[in-house]
């Protein structure tokens, strides 16, 4: 569900279009942030219609893509003619590729496993096959066997 239908959108935009007055007096008027005037503005102007529309998935950039972004960032644009220029919604996905990338350079853009990790294996028993036990060792496992059932009878009569 989002907040603001996309008619809503146009709406906002046809009225900075046509009254002239500025990000702050459409977003006054609405009841909105000028920041998001602003960024619905700047879509519009960028891709027309389709620069409102909201996306039903959250898209999956690649890494390729994620550098022309940081490319376009380092020519002194601001990150929200990015998010109109290259038709990304959201300016948080941009400011976390930048803190991404200064942190780890290239590799840390690339995709990360999403979901939870694998189960880890039980760990395995650290025991022979009684045929290969040296018969010191089959006496050391029967008495620690003979402790563990001893005491697990003293549990059970408590």
């Amino acid at each position: 569900m989002t907040k603001y239908t996309n008619d809503f959108k146009l709406d906002v935009v046809r009225h900075h279009e046509r009254q002239g007055g500025g990000a702050k007096r459409t977003a006054a008027r609405f009841g909105l942030d000028h920041g998001t005037v602003r960024l619905w503005v700047a879509a519009y102007r960028q891709h027309g219609h389709a620069g409102l529309i909201q996306r039903q998935r959250r898209p999956h950039y690649d890494v390729t893509f994620k550098r022309e972004v940081l490319r376009f960032l380092d020519q002194g644009r601001s990150i929200r003619e990015a998010c109109a220029h290259f038709n990304i919604p959201a300016r948080t996905t941009i400011v976390n590729w930048q803190r991404r990338y200064a942190a780890g350079g290239i590799d840390a853009l690339r995709p990360r496993p999403q979901g939870r990790g694998p189960m880890k294996k039980p760990p395995t028993p650290d025991q022979k096959p009684p045929g290969d036990m040296t018969s010191e060792e089959m006496a050391e496992e029967l008495a620690y066997l003979r402790a563990e059932n001893a005491y697990l009878k003293k549990l059970k009569a408590s």
